[in-house]
């Protein structure tokens, strides 16, 4: 099974605890409409931060986010007062650090009060007065337990990024189901997401080599064998409650591990330290069906500089729903996920070839205040539906390529979903490597021995009677990193350019994978593939910083010589990257 790691992901997002220390009282802005709250992301629609800005938000932007006489003379709200009125500056000497004049009776400057007042109304209408407090009607049950997995007090990395992972135990005294859970942070300075994952205790042996309520840095197994999301939160949400149909098995016949994993944002790089987790309320009292979470996306993207719209697909297909369901299963939540290039996502149900409707749309998409789409009215998943999610990014000021991954400086196009009943749908990542549908290929069933004409099962097996002679042949006529053969050149241009696991999609697929398959040096095996093949010249773009030039890459000379002694080994190892990266674009 491939992992896929999930990450809950508008250009801007400065909703960090510090620039409340940049604007005077920024720490003591008052809700509008609700008594005894703080509004704490005071540049923000969103009153915990991140996301969307307010007007003041963006007039902060634009003074180079920090408090300035301009910005304080500013009326942001246009409700006659200017921000340093509202703020407690009247005369616009107050600097950072510094006490400012007025500490009382503050009022929001990017919000037009008194909120009361007629004149407000229109320019309000954004303003959320309903309570944050986390609510679930479930919380109320008797019976309902609840218990706080936390780390111990661990000192924030100071880099600008970083991630902890921590294994630990769940309730294993009795058979229960996870019904909600909302945060425990006693620093919220830099915490900027908490995910918590069910982890198989029968897939691998990572966990055993995890040490249990120990932070550490997280690692691919650990990864691996914990990859059902059970929990989450990030900026913008006071908690989780899940369906009233149904439940995360926990405990004895459930998941008896949990694989936390927290994520930093700490742009100043200072000293931050605090405790950090979730409280979890769980019941014996089970709900009708257990839950799980399908992801839908796209595996592989490259998104080059300068695009001011770049579209990435990905889907479930109905070839792969066919099979891997054995029943339908009912869709009660979906968010989509893309990180800070991401501008506008959206996730489409089909049946029989014919859209039924849009299951999760996002037509302004905010990393830092992912929307939740709930269905109190289930939606049905049959064998045979497909799914289909389009992300739009722009990478408008960028220099340099795009990458998928998980850092915040990568991308990801991913659409999650959580649906019961389980046991009717046994894969939870139903997506694509470019054109490849990663069911089939990951499929231990066989049920898809034939993808794209290549029997990939067959292909990376050595022993298999029909690639044996395949792998003899290349690493015995082919020098990898070492120059063009002549009978390598030959058996190219005869068998290698017409085989079909070695074209298209498949072939870029294989080409990415770095790991050994049946005692197979893949590099070394892709090295002498490629080592008589020229190099596709990659498509020109458009430069960012000059529209009217064009960038392409420098040529990479390719050798022909029958000894290969013109070409170093290093000139060829960045040969062999050069024409994995065409191949793949």
């Amino acid at each position: 099974m491939r992992f896929l790691v999930v990450v809950l992901c508008v250009t801007t997002v400065w909703g960090y605890q510090h620039f409340q220390d940049e604007i005077p009282n920024g720490k003591s802005v008052p809700h509008p409409c609700k008594d005894n709250h703080m509004w704490k992301g005071v540049g923000h629609l969103n009153q915990l931060g991140g996301g969307v800005n307010n007007q003041f938000g963006s007039d902060f932007e634009n003074a180079g986010k920090k408090w300035t006489k301009s910005l304080c003379m500013m009326d942001s709200d246009g409700d006659g007062k200017t921000n340093g009125e509202e703020l407690g500056d009247p005369n616009c000497v107050w600097t950072k650090g510094g006490t400012p004049a007025v500490t009382i009776d503050i009022s929001h400057p990017g919000i037009c009060t008194p909120y009361s007042d007629p004149v407000c109304k229109g320019a309000n209408l954004w303003v959320n007065c309903d309570a944050e407090e986390f609510k679930c009607d479930a919380l109320n049950e008797v019976g309902m337990k609840n218990t706080t997995i936390r780390f111990p007090e661990t000192a924030v990395p100071t880099t600008s990024k970083s991630s902890y992972c921590m294994v630990t135990d769940l309730p294993t005294d009795g058979d229960y189901h996870l019904l909600a859970n909302k945060p425990y942070i006693n620093n919220d300075d830099v915490v900027h997401q908490i995910l918590l994952y069910g982890c198989d205790e029968t897939s691998s042996n990572a966990i055993l080599t995890f040490p249990v309520n120990t932070p550490k840095v997280c690692n691919t197994a650990i990864r691996q064998q914990c990859n059902v999301l059970i929990g989450k939160w990030t900026d913008g949400l006071s908690g989780e409650c899940l369906h009233r149909d149904f439940g995360f098995r926990i405990g004895r016949n459930g998941f008896r591990k949990a694989l936390m994993r927290i994520q930093w944002h700490n742009p100043v790089k200072s000293s931050f330290g605090g405790s950090f987790g979730m409280t979890l309320f769980y019941t014996a009292n089970r709900r009708m069906h257990d839950a799980n979470i399908i992801t839908v996306g796209q595996e592989y993207m490259a998104i080059p500089p300068g695009e001011a719209s770049y579209q990435v697909d990905g889907r479930c297909s109905g070839d792969c729903s066919s099979r891997k369901l054995s029943s339908p299963v009912y869709i009660t939540r979906a968010y989509n996920h893309m990180h800070t290039l991401g501008r506008k996502q959206r996730l489409e149900h089909y049946r029989n070839g014919l859209k039924l409707r849009d299951i999760a749309y996002d037509d302004t998409y905010s990393y830092s205040s992912p929307v939740i789409h709930d269905f109190q009215d289930p939606i049905e998943f049959r064998p045979g539906d497909e799914l289909r999610t389009t992300c739009t990014y722009t990478s408008v000021g960028k220099t340099m390529t795009t990458f998928q991954g998980t850092k915040k400086s990568e991308e990801a196009c991913f659409s999650f979903l959580t649906f019961y009943p389980a046991d009717n749908m046994k894969f939870p990542h139903c997506v694509q490597w470019k054109g490849i549908d990663m069911c089939k290929l990951n499929d231990q069933k066989q049920d898809f021995p034939v993808i794209n004409g290549c029997n990939v099962h067959a292909f990376q097996n050595i022993t298999h009677p029909d690639f044996k002679s395949v792998y003899d042949d290349v690493f015995s006529l082919c020098k990898p990193f070492g120059g063009c053969l002549t009978e390598c050149q030959k058996y190219t241009d005869e068998v290698l350019d017409k085989h079909s696991c070695l074209q298209g999609d498949i072939g870029a697929m294989f080409r990415h994978s770095t790991k050994s398959v049946s005692g197979i040096d893949y590099l070394k095996f892709w090295g002498a593939v490629e080592s008589c093949k020229k190099a596709k010249p990659c498509q020109c773009k458009k430069s960012p910083t000059s529209p009217s030039e064009k960038q392409c890459p420098k040529p990479v000379p390719v050798s022909t010589s029958t000894g290969g002694a013109d070409v170093g080994v290093a000139s060829m190892f960045v040969l062999i990257l050069s024409l994995f990266t065409c191949l793949m674009i």
